[in-house]
């Protein structure tokens, strides 16, 4: 059984083989939600060290300086910020310990929302 809409196939045939700028466009709005998420931290969350952009909207952000237990960390930010982060234990036991995963692949104004909105609850 496939959960994928019908039509994402296609579409993605149609973004790489026919929308190249498109594509181009799209890698250059999720490099400057990347450098506006490393601004945001840099100036609001020192303590949290994120991690170089590896070909992915999927950002690894070290937060062990702010917690011991980073399931527990992003339970509270869901709860009272309503955010949801991404523990990095759920990619590997051991190898996402004290991460977490932020997903850059949204409108700049939501991405800057939630950091606010976790900046508010730290």
């Amino acid at each position: 059984m496939c959960d994928v809409n019908p039509f994402a196939p296609e579409a993605v045939k149609a973004a790489y083989n026919d929308s190249e700028d498109w594509l181009d466009a799209l890698n250059l709005y999720l490099w400057d939600n990347y450098t506006a998420l490393c601004d945001f931290v840099a100036q609001h969350l020192p303590q949290w060290r994120v991690m170089p952009l590896e070909g992915t909207y999927l950002v690894w952000v070290d937060v062990s300086a702010c917690c011991d237990d980073v399931a527990t960390y992003c339970d509270k930010i869901l709860e009272k910020a309503k955010v949801w982060l991404n523990p990095g234990t759920m990619y590997g036991p051991k190898s996402g310990e004290g991460y977490v995963r932020i997903n850059i692949a949204c409108p700049r104004t939501l991405l800057m929302e939630a950091l606010e909105r976790i900046k508010n609850v730290i």
